[in-house]
């Protein structure tokens, strides 16, 4: 898992070692939207002991409290690059900040049907999912998932302070801007698909059921205008 190879530990604490210069590049993760490709050409590029990986602690489940716990960082680090809250590193110096998001609707589907064959890891709002058979719905309507984006990743967060935020449907528009904007020449990597079996016939199927679609974009409103902004 790219976690595991990017991972670093949470510290119970807001404080950072000092640095004496600011970190070359602050990239938030969000579920199921290309982070995981994105993570493979950061570590070709800046090496694996440069980059620090904030995935330890469940996003969709954190307590207020810990949006603000963060890694201690090396003087060395160049590279913060996971799962958290953009107001974890809003005051953390970094010559780029970049995200990429994705459709609301098919990051809900991906994310719910990953979560279906995923291996019970502790996180409460996955164990609820599996223990209430909690359907596409349902998942959807959880207030983590309904407002992902515009709480749970960016709630409180400046959005003018990402020098990118670009979208898994245009990538062939945002990768070359991530190119120039942080001179990784990388060609656009490929992207992972959802492990679960026949989930691109089982995608298709919900997308053409306009009862269910028209629900989930009810459910999912706030998230797809702020998505919008992007697009």
């Amino acid at each position: 898992m790219i976690a595991d190879c990017v991972a670093g530990s949470i510290s119970q604490t807001p404080s950072l070692e000092p640095a004496d210069h600011p970190l070359e590049l602050i990239s938030l993760h969000v579920p199921k939207a290309f982070g995981t490709s994105l993570a493979e050409v950061l570590v070709g590029h800046y090496g694996r002991e440069r980059i620090v990986g904030d995935y330890a602690i469940f996003l969709e489940d954190s307590p207020p409290a810990t949006r603000f716990w963060r890694p201690r960082l090396k003087r060395s680090t160049a590279v913060i690059h996971g799962h958290f809250p953009a107001v974890r590193y809003a005051d953390v110096p970094a010559r780029r900040r970049v995200t990429f998001l994705r459709d609301p609707i098919e990051r809900t589907i991906s994310h719910f049907f990953f979560w279906q064959l995923e291996p019970r890891h502790g996180n409460p709002l996955h164990g609820r999912m599996l223990d209430e058979h909690i359907g596409l719905i349902g998942f959807a309507r959880l207030p983590a998932i309904q407002r992902f984006y515009t709480q749970t990743i960016f709630g409180d967060c400046d959005m003018s302070s990402f020098d990118l935020v670009g979208t898994v449907e245009n990538l062939e528009r945002d990768w070359p801007r991530f190119q120039r904007l942080t001179g990784i020449a990388a060609p656009l990597p490929h992207i992972n698909r959802n492990r679960y079996p026949g989930y691109a016939g089982l995608k298709a199927r919900v997308l053409s059921d306009g009862p269910l679609t028209r629900e989930l974009r009810r459910t999912l409103a706030d998230d797809i205008r702020f998505y919008e902004r992007f697009v």
